[in-house]
């Protein structure tokens, strides 16, 4: 039930845009993650996202990202500009793309009345939010990417640092912040079906009002993309309008059909096994060993489908030979608590294989 790298392909990006279109989310994003940036001098019931085509004619936007406009309590402005990385490897020239961003932006704010009268621009919040797997080893200003060769030169150099967000690696915010921006950072990193339905339960305490219907919504489409449509062929049918709650009860329907599938086709596969021996003790050692069996065969599958979905099909098909020689309960045990730590495919089988 580990999710995949739950905002790559086309489908995933809009359904995870409109997650982070929602005011709510992006308030929550800006100051839980940028707190020590913006402390509580923003009046959040100022804040609105504004088109790119409003604010610059010559900003070429890619569709993932976003603008959002908020006024200070003292009467300045802030802009966020929000960019959603989805895809699975860092952009090495993420620091320049930000950097050129914010450059036309500001160009575009040259043409307005109160720009020109004032004769000064407004502060921009950059944010990068980073879905992928491995580490984010990018620059985080545009400096650190442009040669040191003239140290005279070094002072002249172009600044422009971003806050990332880095979805695998964040450690999370204090639980009574109620942060849902950090509450669905923690589902794409849930690693179990258990953990999935805790992190709803969570969000349906915290948007139990009817003022966060609308969030409820978008949160439960959402989650229907990433936990739902994973392992089959279809989604559930429900409807538009299906919220938090109900999406927790198909969760956890879907979890115990899951488990007892498994438990019952262990136990079939106990008692032919026993049968076959024609004793009575037969049955019972039959049963017995065929649950076992069927257990670590069920955790071998589960393992290398979380290999496959983390390091990709060539991992896990190398992967799959190793697991078979090692077919105990501790040695999947450890398997399983290295794939968590482990940040490549490489890394994974030599460890692994040194079980």
């Amino acid at each position: 039930m580990n999710p995949q790298n739950t905002m790559l392909g086309t489908d995933h990006d809009s359904v995870s845009r409109r997650v982070f279109e929602h005011p709510r989310i992006l308030e929550d994003l800006v100051l839980g993650f940028a707190e020590s940036a913006v402390g509580d001098l923003l009046d959040m019931s100022t804040l609105k996202q504004v088109p790119a085509r409003h604010v610059s004619d010559g900003l070429q936007q890619s569709e993932n990202d976003m603008i959002w406009e908020v006024r200070t309590r003292e009467g300045g402005l802030l802009y966020v500009y929000v960019m959603l990385e989805f895809q699975s490897r860092p952009d090495w020239t993420m620091p320049l793309r930000m950097a050129n961003y914010v450059g036309q932006f500001y160009r575009g704010l040259l043409v307005r009345p109160e720009i020109q009268e004032l004769r000064s621009l407004p502060q921009v919040l950059p944010i990068v939010i980073y879905s992928g797997k491995p580490p984010w080893k990018v620059p985080k200003n545009v400096e650190e990417m442009i040669a040191r060769s003239l140290p005279g030169l070094v002072q002249y150099r172009m600044q422009m640092p971003y806050l990332l967000v880095d979805v695998w690696r964040s450690s999370g915010l204090n639980r009574a912040l109620r942060n849902v921006a950090d509450s669905v950072f923690r589902l794409q990193r849930a690693e179990s079906p258990e953990a999935v339905e805790a992190e709803i339960r969570t969000l349906c305490e915290w948007l139990a009002d009817e003022e966060w219907a609308s969030l409820q919504r978008v949160l439960g489409r959402w989650i229907m993309r990433v936990f739902f449509s994973r392992d089959r062929q279809s989604e559930p049918t429900v409807g538009e309008d299906t919220d938090l709650r109900e999406l927790g009860k198909l969760l956890e329907v879907d979890m115990r059909t899951w488990e007892d599938n498994f438990r019952e086709a262990a136990e079939t596969r106990g008692r032919t096994e026993g049968l076959a021996e024609g004793r009575t003790e037969g049955l019972a050692e039959g049963r017995t060993e065929g649950l076992a069996e069927g257990r670590t065969e069920g955790r071998t599958d589960l393992l290398l489908n979380m290999v496959r979905q983390k390091f990709g099909e060539e991992s896990a098909a190398r992967m799959a030979p190793v697991l078979a020689a090692r077919q105990s309960e501790q040695a999947l045990d450890e398997a399983g608590v290295l794939l968590l730590k482990c940040e490549t495919g490489e890394d994974l089988l030599a460890k692994v294989r040194e079980i």
